[in-house]
């Protein structure tokens, strides 16, 4: 399985000797270079039943030479197409899975959310 293609425009538009549209490609090219997307292996709700955990089953985080303080700078988490708030999950791991538990109410009938609405968003690589 390959990795699929960035949606980035081909700077066809770009004019001669426009340094900002140039710069403003270069930085597209770059931002989306290294962000992989996938959908949970599985939720569950806690016994509130409102509080989500996420898990991505085989899944690593590809650490570059700068480490930062908190995994969760390595993610982001979409919930209908909305980037969620880092203030509302905490992100651990474990050897071969990265877990992602919810510590504020997200939305309003947790009931009714699926697995495919939610989207993992960042700098995650499969355990071949």
């Amino acid at each position: 399985m390959g990795r699929a293609l960035p949606n980035i425009s081909r700077a066809n538009d770009l004019q001669k000797r426009n340094r900002l549209a140039f710069k403003e490609f270069v930085l597209n090219v770059n931002k989306d270079t290294f962000i992989y997307q996938f959908t949970p292996s599985s939720i569950s709700l806690d016994e509130t039943e409102k509080l989500f955990t996420l898990n991505l089953v085989n899944k690593r985080f590809i650490i570059d030479i700068l480490e930062v303080d908190s995994f969760k700078d390595y993610i982001n988490v979409y919930l209908f197409g909305v980037m969620q708030p880092q203030d509302r999950y905490e992100v651990s791991i474990t050897d071969t899975d990265i877990i992602v538990n919810f510590i504020s109410d997200i939305t309003r009938l947790p009931a009714e959310v699926k697995i495919t609405d939610f989207e993992v968003k960042g700098k995650i690589a499969e355990i071949l």
